[in-house]
């Protein structure tokens, strides 16, 4: 599932479909898995950049949705993910701006994901030196959620098993990705009998298997005063599964 969001201004636009196409390649280039496909998860842009985005898809099959929320990425992650988990068990979650520059081989995780039933996640990037890691048999490394890391895992650059989803429910809406990040922390340390979140040796310390393309909406989101009036809205979640 690739996630797509045309951003706040015209030039950021431009820069994410410039290298739209060198995304779809590289990730076609590097990833090894026998059968997959293409989701491409918008967050409600502008009917322009979404006709440029899909034409840039070529004759590539994919499923499209949009949350037409236009920013919200849990709005956008839930959107596309309710319908991707109708089509397979497994999500590999990606961004538009980001390029795969090694060769990935993904069955590793997918068969631990689709024979071990303990497994939400497995991470598909370098782990964070926050991350404490436990070692598990074939290479595989659990992430203690007890480490001092605010996230744990992050909304791109990971295999989601639809039991996550289904355990840990929708992300939530309405709130700045990090704010985002941090409550899906907090759920995946505190429901009880939590699924496992792993990495694999090969990945602990990857170096260059992955290149940022494309112009990030993170400064903005982060230092433009409205948008931190619309977003900085933390709330509280009623029906926790909290440990005994």
């Amino acid at each position: 599932m690739l996630k797509t969001w045309q951003g706040p201004t015209p030039e950021i636009a431009a820069e994410r479909l410039s290298r739209a196409a060198e995304v779809f390649r590289s990730i076609e280039k590097n990833l090894d898995y026998p059968n997959w496909a293409w989701h491409i998860a918008d967050d409600g842009s502008d009917t322009g950049y979404v006709e440029q985005f899909l034409d840039r898809m070529g004759t590539r099959p994919y499923i499209y949705t949009s949350s037409g929320a236009n920013g919200d990425i849990g709005c956008n992650l839930n959107t596309g993910l309710r319908v991707a988990f109708q089509q397979a068990d497994l999500v590999m979650n990606w961004s538009d701006d980001i390029c795969l520059t090694k060769p990935l081989d993904l069955r590793p995780a997918a068969e631990l994901l689709q024979s071990n039933a303990a497994v939400g996640y497995a991470v598909l990037r370098s782990a964070h030196p926050s991350l404490r890691l436990i070692p598990m048999a074939g290479g595989w490394n659990e992430i203690d959620k007890d480490s001092p890391n605010r996230f744990l895992i992050i909304t791109s650059l990971n295999l989601m098993h639809r039991r996550a989803w289904d355990f840990y429910g929708p992300y939530p809406e309405g709130l700045r990705i990090d704010i985002m990040q941090m409550e899906m922390a907090w759920r995946y340390r505190h429901f009880k009998d939590g699924l496992k979140i792993v990495i694999h040796d090969d990945l602990v310390d990857v170096k260059g298997l992955i290149n940022y393309r494309a112009h990030s909406t993170w400064s903005w989101r982060v230092y433009d005063k409205e948008e931190q009036k619309a977003w900085y809205r933390y709330r509280s979640y009623a029906g926790r599964r909290v440990q005994a």
